[in-house]
């Protein structure tokens, strides 16, 4: 997705992929006509880049960001920006010292439902903001069947990135304590040592709350497979997001379903806010817009994501902010 939707940039040119699994090398050199390497070392050593785009899975984001940003190229790092808070610094501390940029990719930032959403709210049109709610989730294909390493990760990594992003991001106001729940029973069932689902409650510095709700263990049989509500709740009045049903809704012997069609492709490119997203890196790195989301913003981020966690696991509320060790 990434490099089809950079190709539509005139000024970008794919220098590359770095990939293990020689089928899927294979078929990124067929299509892009790029060379691959096993590594992102190789990558690196290839020539001289510009910036990479590290999109690992969320546990193994720090090799090849800390590398990359030791090498002073430029980072789109796909959300999360890390699972721990000691690699989320390790990437911010090697970048700073070079003064490499890093992004984060919280694609709804280029969601034109909540760029009206974060007008709206700015503008004033509910007030003061004094409680969120949001609700991400998928069906338990996502961790059966789309994610060959879900037990690494969990609904708080996975969707949770974007949800705390977006209260933040609504809010205008640091996080000052999480407290969370998770369980286990589905998908644990099923030989997969993860959270079905993650609740939290996150408190700001002015004493209003987001509550966010993720699970990925919901039957295959809905008819959308990602459902997503998200509530802003002001003084006067309120703004709610709903991307479940995208449009479009088929029913027939197959069953009754909302296919996916905010990231539609035409023409054989990717369009859609993810790509969006992209472009905006580039734009980025060719000096003409500084990025939506700061380096700071995406550590507190992750921060929040830790929190979660550790709330989790201790049955207790999390203030933060955390120790850095």
């Amino acid at each position: 997705m990434f490099a089809n939707a950079l190709l539509q940039v005139g000024d970008v040119e794919i220098a590359g992929a770095a990939e293990p699994n020689d089928a899927v090398a294979q078929r990124f050199a067929d299509e892009f006509g790029s060379p691959t390497f096993a590594s992102a070392t190789e990558l690196y050593e290839s020539g001289p880049l510009d910036a990479v785009i590290v999109a690992t899975p969320d546990f193994a984001h720090e090799q090849p960001a800390v590398e990359a940003a030791r090498r002073g190229i430029h980072l789109l790092v796909e959300k999360p920006l890390a699972t721990t808070l000691e690699a989320a610094h390790a990437i911010a501390d090697a970048a700073r010292e070079s003064g490499s940029m890093v992004v984060a990719a919280f694609e709804n930032r280029w969601n034109p439902a909540f760029l009206e959403a974060k007008a709206a709210v700015a503008a004033g049109q509910i007030g003061e903001v004094i409680s969120q709610s949001a609700f991400l989730s998928s069906t338990t294909r996502v961790p059966t069947q789309m994610l060959s390493w879900a037990e690494k990760t969990s609904p708080t990594w996975f969707f949770m990135s974007h949800t705390v992003d977006l209260a933040m991001m609504f809010a205008g106001r640091p996080v000052v304590s999480v407290y969370a729940k998770g369980s286990k029973k589905v998908l644990i069932a099923q030989g997969i040592d993860t959270y079905d689902g993650v609740q939290a409650i996150l408190t700001f510095d002015d004493g209003t709350t987001a509550v966010l709700d993720s699970t990925w263990a919901l039957p295959d049989n809905l008819p959308s497979p990602f459902p997503f509500r998200f509530e802003v709740r002001g003084t006067t009045g309120s703004v709610l997001i709903d991307q479940t049903n995208q449009s479009v809704a088929i029913s027939g012997p197959a069953g009754y379903a909302w296919p996916r069609t905010y990231f539609p492709t035409a023409d054989g490119r990717f369009h859609g806010f993810p790509a969006w997203m992209a472009h905006a890196f580039a734009d980025n790195l060719m000096g003409k817009t500084e990025p939506e989301v700061s380096l700071d913003h995406a550590l507190a981020v992750t921060e929040v994501q830790v929190a979660i966690e550790q709330s989790i696991a201790a049955g207790t509320e999390i203030t933060l902010p955390l120790p850095r060790s």
